[in-house]
């Protein structure tokens, strides 16, 4: 039996892939810097785990397995390319798997994770059995992963550093293009662009590219396509076109018109408009595979979203607290309107800034962003190595900025000060909603535990 290595096998995208060859039947080892929810499953359901990366690791194994955050001088690449081992990056091992079987890619600025996970958890109540990957913790698949014996295979497509031109699916998805990782295209937004019409271009001739009708950029290149597209959103032009009917607390209930004549009315527990949206993008892609408006509507009501996509982790004091993977402008804004539409409540949000090279490239976004909140809290930029800061880019200064501009906030430094700084300020019926790409989900944790602690009956103290 071939035994796969897993350079790094806790990370958020080698986790899920790691998860799959397991099920696949695979003797599957993987290494890590420390231990995690996602090594402990993968333990469990039998993979050989490894903290620290050291040469030994592979010892037996006959492929390696990394990613882009590994680099050249890891000791374990060092020692496979020694030992003359095949040497993956993941993309290549799931681009295997994608390519051999009907693929569904999605890509884009924005929605991915939902995307990806709403089309999948449609497919699996209908007893097609994908098999899936997604880039973020999914209840029903632990580590956003399954493998399954269906034909369709669905995962998110990563712009980032190029990876998703791999990929030549049967379907493809841009939910939107926006200005992002252009460290890896030359600085140059219009070769960001020109990567996704190359990936879109590897849609197979009697595939779909399914594309985001509301973002300018989406739209001008589906108009460029010569192969089969649908639009969706809220666009009136759009061929899959959504109308919202109701936006309560967490319940949003919506009709859907496809070619203009109704489709169906849908309701999702997952709140706001952009996740209207990602349905709409779901429900174009399995009404491609045959399903029919009642197929898609159950699966979609009973949707439970992502880890750390407006994730509701409980209420204290009448204070509510959400964390969200927010940490782009254009997420924020759609983040923050889903909680002003949906919840007569304060909004409080907690922003952790990520990479400083981002920080920068939008900062005058970043300032004008959290115009639907009522308080906001900014921490230090978080910027994993190697990247180092960027003088006059700070969220001190973006504080001043947002100052200036009207709106209430504090810039509270280190990540380690938010409970402590947040806590006096709040007030019953808060919402508060941690956002950002790094650890700040943490902070939204503890968050929870102290307000659980200053309700809790003193020891001793009559009740």
């Amino acid at each position: 039996m071939e035994r796969i290595h897993f350079i790094g096998i806790g990370g958020t995208g080698m986790g899920p892939l790691a998860k799959v060859f397991v099920e696949k039947g695979f003797q599957v080892s993987g290494s890590d810097l420390q231990n995690s929810e996602t090594t402990e499953l993968l333990r469990s359901l039998g993979a050989t785990i490894h903290y620290g990366h050291r040469p030994e690791n592979i010892n037996g194994c006959d492929s390696v397995v990394y990613s882009s955050a590994i680099p050249e001088d890891n000791p374990e690449m060092l020692a496979a390319k020694a030992q003359c081992l095949n040497i993956y990056h993941r993309s290549e091992v799931w681009a295997d798997v994608m390519n051999s079987a009907r693929g569904v890619a999605v890509g884009g600025a924005h929605g991915k994770t939902t995307v990806t996970s709403m089309i999948s958890w449609i497919l699996e109540e209908n007893a097609w059995d994908p098999t899936v990957l997604i880039g973020a913790r999914f209840a029903p698949f632990g580590p956003g992963a399954k493998f399954g014996k269906g034909q369709v295979v669905v995962a998110e497509a990563d712009e980032s550093d190029r990876s998703f031109l791999r990929y030549r699916p049967e379907v493809s998805v841009v939910t939107s293009i926006e200005a992002d990782h252009l460290e890896n295209y030359n600085g140059a937004f219009s070769e960001l662009v020109q990567g996704y019409r190359s990936f879109l271009g590897n849609v197979g001739g009697q595939g779909l590219a399914v594309l985001g009708f509301d973002d300018p950029v989406a739209r001008r290149l589906a108009r460029e396509l010569a192969g089969n597209w649908q639009g969706y959103g809220f666009d009136p032009g759009a061929y899959w076109r959504g109308e919202i009917v109701s936006l309560r607390e967490g319940t949003v209930k919506f009709n859907v018109y496809k070619e203009g004549r109704a489709f169906g009315s849908f309701s999702l527990q997952v709140p706001g408009r952009h996740n209207v949206s990602n349905a709409l993008a779901a429900a174009a892609v399995c009404h491609h595979f045959g399903l029919t408006p009642e197929q898609i509507r159950k699966p979609l009501a009973s949707f439970c979203g992502a880890q750390r996509r407006f994730q509701i982790l409980g209420e204290s004091g009448d204070v509510l607290v959400v964390d969200d993977y927010a940490h782009h402008p254009t997420e924020i804004a759609a983040t923050l309107k889903a909680a002003s539409e949906g919840w007569k409540r304060r909004i409080v949000a907690v922003f952790q800034p990520q990479r400083y090279s981002r920080t920068q490239l939008l900062f005058d976004e970043f300032v004008d962003c959290f115009s639907q909140a009522d308080l906001v809290f900014l921490t230090d930029i978080y910027s994993p190595p190697p990247e180092r800061p960027i003088e006059g880019i700070s969220s001190a200064i973006m504080a001043e900025r947002m100052q200036h501009a009207g709106t209430a906030v504090h810039w509270i430094g280190e990540q380690s000060n938010v409970v402590a700084q947040l806590m006096p300020h709040l007030q019953p019926g808060d919402l508060v909603i941690t956002m950002g790409a790094g650890p700040i989900w943490k902070s939204a944790h503890e968050l929870l535990a102290q307000l659980h602690a200053r309700r809790a009956p003193s020891a001793g103290a009559p009740e």
